[in-house]
Protein backbone atom coordinates (compact mmCIF):
# COMPACT_ATOMS: atom_id res chain seq x y z
CA UNK A 1 0.00 0.00 0.00
CA UNK A 2 2.85 2.34 0.84
CA UNK A 3 4.54 1.63 -2.52
CA UNK A 4 1.29 2.38 -4.40
CA UNK A 5 0.99 5.68 -2.57
CA UNK A 6 4.54 6.64 -3.56
CA UNK A 7 3.84 5.77 -7.21
CA UNK A 8 0.64 7.83 -7.24
CA UNK A 9 2.43 10.79 -5.67
CA UNK A 10 5.21 10.51 -8.27
CA UNK A 11 2.66 10.45 -11.11
CA UNK A 12 0.88 13.47 -9.64
CA UNK A 13 4.15 15.36 -9.37
CA UNK A 14 4.99 14.59 -13.03
CA UNK A 15 1.53 15.71 -14.18
CA UNK A 16 1.72 18.93 -12.14
CA UNK A 17 5.22 19.63 -13.44
CA UNK A 18 4.00 19.08 -17.00
CA UNK A 19 1.05 21.41 -16.49
CA UNK A 20 3.34 24.01 -14.97
CA UNK A 21 5.70 23.71 -17.93
CA UNK A 22 2.86 24.17 -20.44
CA UNK A 23 0.79 26.85 -18.71
CA UNK A 24 3.83 28.66 -17.39
CA UNK A 25 4.92 29.33 -20.97
CA UNK A 26 8.35 27.88 -20.25
CA UNK A 27 8.75 26.43 -23.75
CA UNK A 28 9.79 29.08 -26.27
CA UNK A 29 7.86 28.53 -29.52
CA UNK A 30 9.73 31.30 -31.38
CA UNK A 31 11.01 30.15 -34.77
CA UNK A 32 14.29 31.99 -34.19
CA UNK A 33 14.96 30.05 -30.97
CA UNK A 34 16.84 26.84 -31.84
CA UNK A 35 15.80 23.50 -30.38
CA UNK A 36 17.99 21.73 -27.86
CA UNK A 37 20.27 19.24 -29.57
CA UNK A 38 18.44 16.27 -28.09
CA UNK A 39 15.08 17.72 -29.19
CA UNK A 40 16.31 18.21 -32.76
CA UNK A 41 17.65 14.67 -32.86
CA UNK A 42 14.40 13.23 -31.54
CA UNK A 43 12.24 15.19 -33.98
CA UNK A 44 14.46 14.26 -36.93
CA UNK A 45 14.33 10.56 -36.01
CA UNK A 46 10.54 10.64 -35.63
CA UNK A 47 10.17 12.47 -38.95
CA UNK A 48 12.47 10.22 -40.96
CA UNK A 49 11.05 6.97 -39.57
CA UNK A 50 7.48 8.15 -40.20
CA UNK A 51 8.26 9.05 -43.82
CA UNK A 52 10.24 5.85 -44.44
CA UNK A 53 7.40 3.64 -43.23
CA UNK A 54 4.79 5.43 -45.35
CA UNK A 55 6.87 5.88 -48.51
CA UNK A 56 8.11 2.31 -48.60
CA UNK A 57 5.31 0.99 -50.81
CA UNK A 58 5.30 3.81 -53.37
CA UNK A 59 6.00 2.66 -56.94
CA UNK A 60 8.41 5.07 -58.64
CA UNK A 61 7.78 5.69 -62.36
CA UNK A 62 10.57 6.45 -64.87
CA UNK A 63 11.80 9.97 -64.17
CA UNK A 64 14.26 10.61 -67.00
CA UNK A 65 11.73 12.09 -69.45
CA UNK A 66 12.85 15.59 -70.46
CA UNK A 67 9.22 16.73 -70.68
CA UNK A 68 8.64 15.72 -67.05
CA UNK A 69 11.70 17.65 -65.94
CA UNK A 70 10.58 20.72 -67.90
CA UNK A 71 7.05 20.64 -66.46
CA UNK A 72 8.49 20.10 -62.99
CA UNK A 73 10.69 23.16 -63.41
CA UNK A 74 7.63 25.33 -64.07
CA UNK A 75 5.88 24.20 -60.90
CA UNK A 76 9.03 24.22 -58.77
CA UNK A 77 9.83 27.79 -59.81
CA UNK A 78 6.27 28.89 -59.03
CA UNK A 79 5.87 27.08 -55.73
CA UNK A 80 9.17 26.11 -54.13
CA UNK A 81 12.09 28.46 -54.79
CA UNK A 82 11.08 30.85 -52.02
CA UNK A 83 12.06 28.20 -49.47
CA UNK A 84 14.19 25.63 -51.31
CA UNK A 85 16.02 28.05 -53.66
CA UNK A 86 17.41 27.50 -57.16
CA UNK A 87 20.88 27.33 -58.71
CA UNK A 88 22.94 30.37 -57.66
CA UNK A 89 19.99 31.82 -55.74
CA UNK A 90 20.79 33.39 -52.38
CA UNK A 91 18.85 32.68 -49.21
CA UNK A 92 15.45 34.37 -49.11
CA UNK A 93 13.61 35.91 -46.18
CA UNK A 94 11.45 32.80 -46.09
CA UNK A 95 14.28 30.27 -46.18
CA UNK A 96 16.16 32.11 -43.42
CA UNK A 97 13.09 32.52 -41.22
CA UNK A 98 11.90 28.90 -41.02
CA UNK A 99 12.83 26.51 -38.22
CA UNK A 100 13.91 23.90 -39.14
CA UNK A 101 15.65 25.54 -42.07
CA UNK A 102 14.42 24.07 -45.40
CA UNK A 103 17.08 22.24 -47.42
CA UNK A 104 18.59 23.96 -50.44
CA UNK A 105 17.40 21.48 -53.05
CA UNK A 106 19.63 23.04 -55.70
CA UNK A 107 22.57 21.61 -53.74
CA UNK A 108 21.02 18.57 -52.07
CA UNK A 109 20.80 15.36 -54.08
CA UNK A 110 17.37 13.68 -54.19
CA UNK A 111 18.40 10.03 -53.96
CA UNK A 112 15.06 8.64 -52.76
CA UNK A 113 12.31 9.68 -55.19
CA UNK A 114 9.58 7.85 -53.23
CA UNK A 115 10.47 9.86 -50.13
CA UNK A 116 10.46 13.12 -52.13
CA UNK A 117 7.06 12.27 -53.63
CA UNK A 118 5.56 11.51 -50.21
CA UNK A 119 6.86 14.75 -48.71
CA UNK A 120 5.57 16.91 -51.58
CA UNK A 121 2.19 15.21 -51.55
CA UNK A 122 1.59 15.06 -47.79
CA UNK A 123 3.82 17.76 -46.32
CA UNK A 124 5.50 17.56 -42.92
CA UNK A 125 4.00 18.87 -39.69
CA UNK A 126 5.78 21.61 -37.74
CA UNK A 127 8.28 22.31 -40.54
CA UNK A 128 6.45 24.78 -42.78
CA UNK A 129 6.31 22.18 -45.58
CA UNK A 130 2.71 22.18 -46.92
CA UNK A 131 0.87 19.20 -48.39
CA UNK A 132 0.45 19.82 -52.12
CA UNK A 133 -1.54 16.64 -52.71
CA UNK A 134 -4.85 18.37 -52.02
CA UNK A 135 -4.37 20.70 -54.98
CA UNK A 136 -1.95 18.82 -57.24
CA UNK A 137 -2.37 15.56 -59.13
CA UNK A 138 0.19 12.80 -58.63
CA UNK A 139 1.53 13.14 -62.17
CA UNK A 140 2.51 16.75 -61.53
CA UNK A 141 4.17 15.78 -58.26
CA UNK A 142 6.23 13.17 -60.11
CA UNK A 143 7.24 15.91 -62.59
CA UNK A 144 8.64 17.87 -59.65
CA UNK A 145 10.48 14.82 -58.35
CA UNK A 146 12.02 14.35 -61.80
CA UNK A 147 13.22 17.96 -61.69
CA UNK A 148 14.61 17.58 -58.16
CA UNK A 149 16.77 14.63 -59.20
CA UNK A 150 18.42 16.78 -61.86
CA UNK A 151 18.35 20.17 -60.13
CA UNK A 152 21.76 19.97 -58.36
CA UNK A 153 23.43 19.37 -61.74
CA UNK A 154 21.87 22.40 -63.44
CA UNK A 155 23.56 25.74 -63.87
CA UNK A 156 21.61 28.95 -63.30
CA UNK A 157 21.23 29.37 -67.06
CA UNK A 158 20.13 25.76 -67.63
CA UNK A 159 17.57 25.98 -64.84
CA UNK A 160 16.13 29.25 -66.16
CA UNK A 161 15.93 27.73 -69.65
CA UNK A 162 13.91 24.80 -68.29
CA UNK A 163 11.57 27.18 -66.48
CA UNK A 164 11.15 29.41 -69.52
CA UNK A 165 10.34 26.40 -71.71
CA UNK A 166 7.79 25.07 -69.21
CA UNK A 167 4.08 25.79 -69.07
CA UNK A 168 4.48 27.57 -65.74
CA UNK A 169 2.29 26.79 -62.77
CA UNK A 170 0.11 23.75 -63.65
CA UNK A 171 -1.52 21.86 -60.80
CA UNK A 172 -3.96 19.83 -62.86
CA UNK A 173 -6.67 19.25 -60.27
CA UNK A 174 -6.06 22.12 -57.89
CA UNK A 175 -6.37 25.87 -57.75
CA UNK A 176 -5.03 26.28 -61.28
CA UNK A 177 -6.55 23.24 -62.92
CA UNK A 178 -6.10 22.47 -66.57
CA UNK A 179 -9.63 23.55 -67.47
CA UNK A 180 -8.89 26.94 -65.84
CA UNK A 181 -11.93 26.90 -63.55
CA UNK A 182 -13.41 30.16 -62.33
CA UNK A 183 -12.31 31.65 -59.03
CA UNK A 184 -15.74 32.52 -57.68
CA UNK A 185 -17.39 29.18 -56.96
CA UNK A 186 -14.30 27.03 -56.42
CA UNK A 187 -12.06 29.17 -54.25
CA UNK A 188 -9.46 27.09 -52.47
CA UNK A 189 -8.59 27.71 -48.85
CA UNK A 190 -5.44 29.41 -50.09
CA UNK A 191 -7.60 31.79 -52.12
CA UNK A 192 -9.65 32.55 -49.02
CA UNK A 193 -6.58 33.36 -46.97
CA UNK A 194 -5.28 35.57 -49.75
CA UNK A 195 -8.66 37.28 -49.87
CA UNK A 196 -8.44 38.03 -46.17
CA UNK A 197 -4.94 39.41 -46.65
CA UNK A 198 -6.02 41.34 -49.72
CA UNK A 199 -8.24 44.07 -48.27
CA UNK A 200 -9.10 46.21 -51.27
CA UNK A 201 -10.19 49.06 -49.02
CA UNK A 202 -12.39 52.00 -49.88
CA UNK A 203 -12.43 53.76 -53.21
CA UNK A 204 -9.20 55.70 -53.61
CA UNK A 205 -7.41 53.86 -50.80
CA UNK A 206 -4.35 51.65 -51.27
CA UNK A 207 -5.73 48.55 -52.96
CA UNK A 208 -2.64 46.39 -52.92
CA UNK A 209 -2.63 44.25 -56.08
CA UNK A 210 -6.25 43.52 -56.68
CA UNK A 211 -7.40 46.80 -58.13
CA UNK A 212 -4.15 47.84 -59.71
CA UNK A 213 -3.40 44.86 -61.85
CA UNK A 214 -5.80 45.74 -64.63
CA UNK A 215 -3.62 48.56 -65.80
CA UNK A 216 -2.85 46.54 -68.94
CA UNK A 217 -4.98 46.49 -72.03
CA UNK A 218 -7.16 43.62 -70.87
CA UNK A 219 -10.64 44.13 -69.60
CA UNK A 220 -11.66 42.74 -66.27
CA UNK A 221 -14.33 40.37 -67.59
CA UNK A 222 -14.04 37.39 -69.95
CA UNK A 223 -14.10 38.28 -73.61
CA UNK A 224 -17.55 39.04 -75.04
CA UNK A 225 -19.17 38.75 -71.61
CA UNK A 226 -22.69 40.20 -71.47
CA UNK A 227 -23.23 43.45 -69.56
CA UNK A 228 -26.31 44.28 -67.52
CA UNK A 229 -27.76 46.08 -70.53
CA UNK A 230 -27.40 42.80 -72.49
CA UNK A 231 -24.87 44.30 -74.91
CA UNK A 232 -21.71 42.29 -75.32
CA UNK A 233 -18.52 44.26 -75.50
CA UNK A 234 -15.16 43.66 -77.06
CA UNK A 235 -12.05 43.69 -74.95
CA UNK A 236 -9.86 45.51 -77.39
CA UNK A 237 -8.32 48.31 -75.35
CA UNK A 238 -9.24 51.01 -77.84
CA UNK A 239 -12.94 50.11 -77.71
CA UNK A 240 -13.25 50.38 -73.95
CA UNK A 241 -12.45 54.04 -73.39
CA UNK A 242 -13.90 57.16 -74.88
CA UNK A 243 -10.67 59.11 -74.63
CA UNK A 244 -7.94 56.55 -75.19
CA UNK A 245 -4.60 57.97 -76.25
CA UNK A 246 -2.16 55.35 -77.48
CA UNK A 247 1.31 56.20 -78.72
CA UNK A 248 2.87 52.88 -79.71
CA UNK A 249 5.45 52.57 -82.52
CA UNK A 250 5.03 49.55 -84.78
CA UNK A 251 8.21 47.86 -83.56
CA UNK A 252 6.78 47.78 -80.00
CA UNK A 253 3.53 46.08 -80.98
CA UNK A 254 4.71 42.61 -79.90
CA UNK A 255 5.63 43.46 -76.28
CA UNK A 256 2.38 45.47 -75.96
CA UNK A 257 0.48 42.38 -77.12
CA UNK A 258 2.20 40.34 -74.38
CA UNK A 259 1.09 42.88 -71.75
CA UNK A 260 -2.48 42.74 -73.01
CA UNK A 261 -2.42 38.96 -73.10
CA UNK A 262 -1.13 38.82 -69.50
CA UNK A 263 -4.12 40.75 -68.17
CA UNK A 264 -6.51 38.96 -70.48
CA UNK A 265 -5.38 35.59 -69.09
CA UNK A 266 -5.67 36.89 -65.52
CA UNK A 267 -9.18 38.18 -66.14
CA UNK A 268 -10.21 34.79 -67.53
CA UNK A 269 -8.79 32.98 -64.48
CA UNK A 270 -5.98 31.36 -66.50
CA UNK A 271 -3.35 32.01 -63.82
CA UNK A 272 -0.85 29.47 -65.12
CA UNK A 273 -0.94 31.02 -68.60
CA UNK A 274 -0.55 34.50 -67.10
CA UNK A 275 2.33 33.35 -64.89
CA UNK A 276 4.13 31.89 -67.91
CA UNK A 277 4.39 35.42 -69.38
CA UNK A 278 6.37 36.62 -66.36
CA UNK A 279 10.14 36.41 -66.15
CA UNK A 280 11.22 34.07 -63.28
CA UNK A 281 12.93 37.04 -61.62
CA UNK A 282 10.12 39.54 -62.20
CA UNK A 283 10.08 42.47 -59.78
CA UNK A 284 6.61 43.77 -58.86
CA UNK A 285 6.22 47.06 -56.98
CA UNK A 286 2.98 48.43 -55.58
CA UNK A 287 2.06 50.80 -52.79
CA UNK A 288 5.45 50.47 -51.14
CA UNK A 289 5.36 46.67 -51.31
CA UNK A 290 7.51 44.40 -53.44
CA UNK A 291 7.42 40.84 -54.75
CA UNK A 292 10.78 39.72 -56.05
CA UNK A 293 10.02 36.73 -58.26
CA UNK A 294 7.35 34.98 -60.25
CA UNK A 295 7.21 32.33 -57.54
CA UNK A 296 6.59 34.91 -54.82
CA UNK A 297 3.83 36.58 -56.83
CA UNK A 298 2.22 33.20 -57.64
CA UNK A 299 2.18 32.23 -53.98
CA UNK A 300 0.78 35.55 -52.76
CA UNK A 301 -1.30 37.80 -55.01
CA UNK A 302 -1.71 36.09 -58.38
CA UNK A 303 -4.93 34.22 -57.54
CA UNK A 304 -6.57 37.16 -55.79
CA UNK A 305 -5.62 39.51 -58.63
CA UNK A 306 -7.33 37.17 -61.09
CA UNK A 307 -10.40 36.99 -58.88
CA UNK A 308 -10.63 40.77 -58.64
CA UNK A 309 -10.29 41.23 -62.39
CA UNK A 310 -13.33 39.07 -63.02
CA UNK A 311 -15.58 41.64 -61.33
CA UNK A 312 -13.90 44.90 -62.33
CA UNK A 313 -14.66 47.23 -65.23
CA UNK A 314 -11.63 48.67 -66.96
CA UNK A 315 -11.32 51.69 -69.25
CA UNK A 316 -7.95 52.42 -70.81
CA UNK A 317 -7.26 56.17 -70.83
CA UNK A 318 -3.79 56.37 -72.33
CA UNK A 319 -0.83 54.22 -73.28
CA UNK A 320 2.73 54.81 -74.44
CA UNK A 321 5.58 52.43 -75.06
CA UNK A 322 8.69 51.63 -77.03
CA UNK A 323 11.22 48.87 -77.64
CA UNK A 324 14.99 48.94 -78.15
CA UNK A 325 16.86 45.71 -78.74
CA UNK A 326 15.89 43.12 -76.14
CA UNK A 327 14.12 45.57 -73.82
CA UNK A 328 10.72 47.22 -74.05
CA UNK A 329 8.47 49.32 -71.82
CA UNK A 330 4.73 49.94 -71.74
CA UNK A 331 3.13 52.68 -69.62
CA UNK A 332 -0.65 52.87 -69.20
CA UNK A 333 -3.29 54.85 -67.35
CA UNK A 334 -6.77 53.43 -66.82
CA UNK A 335 -9.91 53.79 -64.77
CA UNK A 336 -11.01 50.82 -62.66
CA UNK A 337 -14.45 50.41 -61.18
CA UNK A 338 -15.70 47.48 -59.12
CA UNK A 339 -17.78 46.41 -56.17
CA UNK A 340 -15.50 44.12 -54.17
CA UNK A 341 -16.60 42.61 -50.87
CA UNK A 342 -19.42 45.15 -50.68
CA UNK A 343 -17.10 48.13 -51.16
CA UNK A 344 -17.12 50.42 -54.16
CA UNK A 345 -13.75 50.80 -55.88
CA UNK A 346 -13.26 53.66 -58.34
CA UNK A 347 -9.65 54.60 -59.02
CA UNK A 348 -7.28 55.83 -61.67
CA UNK A 349 -4.42 53.36 -61.89
CA UNK A 350 -1.04 54.02 -63.50
CA UNK A 351 1.21 51.21 -64.58
CA UNK A 352 4.72 50.82 -65.94
CA UNK A 353 5.81 47.45 -67.30
CA UNK A 354 9.30 46.53 -68.52
CA UNK A 355 9.73 43.47 -70.75
CA UNK A 356 12.77 41.46 -71.79
CA UNK A 357 13.04 39.46 -75.00
CA UNK A 358 14.00 35.82 -74.37
CA UNK A 359 14.29 32.69 -76.47
CA UNK A 360 10.63 32.04 -75.67
CA UNK A 361 9.51 35.55 -76.64
CA UNK A 362 8.87 38.74 -74.66
CA UNK A 363 8.53 38.23 -70.90
CA UNK A 364 7.50 40.77 -68.23
CA UNK A 365 10.48 41.51 -65.97
CA UNK A 366 9.23 44.50 -63.95
CA UNK A 367 5.83 45.95 -62.99
CA UNK A 368 5.06 49.13 -61.05
CA UNK A 369 1.45 49.94 -60.10
CA UNK A 370 -0.03 52.93 -58.26
CA UNK A 371 -3.54 54.32 -57.72
CA UNK A 372 -5.33 57.54 -56.96
CA UNK A 373 -9.04 58.26 -56.41
CA UNK A 374 -10.97 58.77 -59.64
CA UNK A 375 -12.47 62.27 -59.98
CA UNK A 376 -16.23 62.22 -59.63
CA UNK A 377 -16.77 63.84 -63.01
CA UNK A 378 -14.31 61.62 -64.88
Amino acid sequence: MKKLTVVLIAIAVVILAGLGYVYGGVFNVAADAPHWGVTSQLLETVRERSIAVRAGDIDVPPLEDAAMIRRGAGNYDSMCVGCHLAPDKSDTEMSQGLNPSPPNLARTATDDPARAFWIIKHGVKATGMPSWGKSMEDRHIWDMVALLRKLPTLSKEAYEAEVAASEGHSHGGGETSEDHHSHDEQDSSADQSQKADHDHGEAGHDHEHGDATTGGGASAKPKSQEHRDDHSHSHDAHEQGTSTRAVIPAHAAEPVAVVERFFRELAAGNTNAASALLDPGVLIYESGRVERSRAEYASHHLASDAKFLRSATHRLLSRTGDAAGDLAWVASEARLSADTDGRAVDVITTETIVLRKTAQGWRISHVHWSNRPAPRDA
